[in-house]
């Protein structure tokens, strides 16, 4: 009996339609139960196994040939990146590997889905599979029988995809989609990413091209235009990740992008010379390469060739990304006065020292006057300031280092030292205004209006001690700063006692007690600390001549 023409349209349909949700669902099974099984293990091999660049081009190779998803491993890297847990340099080249061992999707339909008869192991696959989830006690062998269903799935979707293309080709010119010349390899190369996006997945747009190119309803030079332009589609899901992340994920997708540009704009041009030549390497055999054998070479080829190319390339592109996608905070956190030619010439480093260590008391008391207004910022801005306090620090600390390697003249060491003291203070009134404002948040309601007002006065003191202390050494008000910083201790005494006092009694709760007594405890250490940073400072100033003309200069550290 002949099928009507609406019949057979249907069919097609159906069977392309069947076969890519077969093959879609057996991808997602296995991805998700081979990162489920062995989900802490990759995070390992990620996190602690690219310390060099040859070993997180082969971390980025292993892991994608293991959970065959280069998105999983993408959007994961970029996670790391994000945290702070690898650096730009390592998840650029785990990215680049990842985009290797992704080819090993196309030899296994290569090898396996045209070769043999799939059902023969796609359907024992899958009810095996099946099996071992339902009744294994143990969650990782579940996950692995759900890899092991999903495999079979994968297979039997090619199956499936394989005779709906024959169909189609049967029925349909498939191969007037892919036009002579260079255009014809950019409308391909456009259909293939178009398909990975649509579907994010480029192991489906590869099969796809596999199957078409294997069943002959496409040319062999159009379906391996298609496969570049689904290595050139995963960018679009790392794209994506990023919106809102860090300025470090930023510069990862960024150097995804590049490296998948340029492999695919580096295959495209090569592309018949290429099919060529490995055709012409497999013919040596004496054997007449299959297409999806060749494509699954050329897909591994080329991806290859873009990793020889970043070779050169990489270090350039990275010293470039790390000036884009620069954040507010990253901007705070980059040194203005340390250079490493000062760092050479010691007075001129200390100099560049002091100068720097004032910005960071800058930063310093900007946070802890935030910290004691009546409405501290976010917790997360108030995080973001104190990381770029640490990250100053950390600058300063490195660049103190330079200088004071070689033998140095005995004012110039102390003079090192005491600057680092000075900022060292400098941290710790920013990590208390960071505590005291997360405490602050912790507000309970109880109406005591003797204690409130009492405690706003302190901490108006507190806020006066503070501002003296940044004021310029030749201010006349700034002789009142030991004063202000005396007036806060008796003040704290008095403060201390009246609230203990109003928790023994009751009136407030013990919890609340203890949270305003801690409050008040590190305003009084921030104040003091800030103070030492003002008394120690001026003295550093006053040894190495930074002082102003009609100021004198202090002949003694402060006690």
């Amino acid at each position: 009996m002949t099928e009507t023409p609406d019949i057979a349209v249907y069919t097609l349909v159906a069977g392309f339609l069947g076969g890519l949700g077969l093959f879609l669902l057996g991808m997602t099974l296995m991805t998700d139960g081979l990162k489920l099984a062995g989900g802490k293990a990759l995070q390992h091999i990620l996190g602690t196994w690219t310390r060099t660049r040859t070993r997180a081009l082969a971390s980025g190779m292993g892991v994608t040939a293991l959970v065959q998803s280069s998105s999983a491993v993408t959007v994961a890297t970029i996670g790391f990146a994000n945290a702070g847990l690898l650096t730009l340099g390592q998840a650029v080249w785990v990215i680049f590997g990842s985009n290797v061992g992704t080819t090993m999707t196309g030899w296994l339909v290569a090898l396996l889905g045209f070769n043999i008869r799939i059902e023969a192991f796609s359907l024992p696959a899958i009810g095996i599979g099946a099996l071992i989830y339902l009744f294994a006690r143990s969650t990782r062998i579940k996950h692995l029988g759900m890899a092991l269903a999903g495999f079979g799935l994968l297979f039997l979707g090619i199956d499936v995809l394989k005779n709906a293309f024959m169909g189609l080709s049967a029925a349909v010119d498939l191969g007037a989609l892919a036009r002579p010349g260079f255009l014809g390899l950019i409308i391909m190369v456009g259909i293939g990413a178009l398909l990975t996006v649509l579907m994010q997945s480029s192991s489906a747009s590869m099969a796809m091209a596999l199957t078409a190119a294997m069943s002959g309803a496409v040319p062999l030079e159009a379906s391996a235009a298609a496969v570049i332009g689904a290595n050139l589609g995963t960018t679009v899901k790392a794209m994506l990740v990023v919106i809102g992340a860090t300025a470090n994920a930023k510069r990862v997708a960024a150097a995804h992008v590049i490296f998948n540009g340029l492999t695919a704009l580096v295959a495209l041009l090569i592309l018949p010379w290429f099919l060529a030549f490995i055709a012409w390497v497999w013919g040596s055999t004496g054997e007449a390469p299959a297409p999806a054998m060749l494509l699954a070479l050329f897909h591994t080829g080329f991806n290859l060739l873009g990793v020889a190319l970043m070779i050169p390339v990489a270090p350039p592109m990275i010293r470039w990304l790390q000036g884009r996608f620069r954040s507010a905070e990253e901007d705070a956190a980059r040194p203005r006065y340390l250079d490493d030619s000062s760092a050479g010439v010691p007075d001129l480093g200390l100099q560049a020292l002091i100068l720097e260590i004032d910005r960071l008391g800058d930063m310093s008391y900007r946070m802890a006057r935030d910290a004691l207004s009546d409405q501290p910022s976010s917790a997360d801005a108030l995080e973001a300031q104190r990381s770029v306090v640490e990250r100053l620090l950390t600058a300063i600390g490195d660049f103190a280092a330079k200088v004071s390697r070689g033998h140095l003249p005995e004012k110039i060491a102390d003079g090192v030292t005491e600057a680092l003291r000075v900022a060292r203070y400098h941290r710790d009134v920013a990590t208390l205004a960071h505590d005291i404002a997360a405490l602050r948040r912790l507000r309970e309601r109880h109406d005591l209006p003797a204690i409130t007002e009492q405690r706003r006065q302190w901490q108006n003191l507190a806020v006066r001690a503070l501002d003296l202390a940044r004021l310029e050494p030749d201010d006349p008000q700034r002789g009142d700063a030991a004063e202000a910083v005396a007036q806060v201790e008796s003040e704290y005494a008095r403060l201390k006692q009246a609230l203990l006092r109003e928790g023994t009694s009751g009136n407030i709760p013990i919890p609340e007690m203890e949270r305003q007594l801690r409050i008040i405890s590190m305003a009084r250490r921030l104040v003091t600390q800030a103070d030492k940073a003002r008394r120690y400072g001026d003295h550093l100033e006053s040894q190495v001549g930074q002082t102003k003309p009609d100021q004198e200069p202090a002949t003694a550290p402060p006690p």
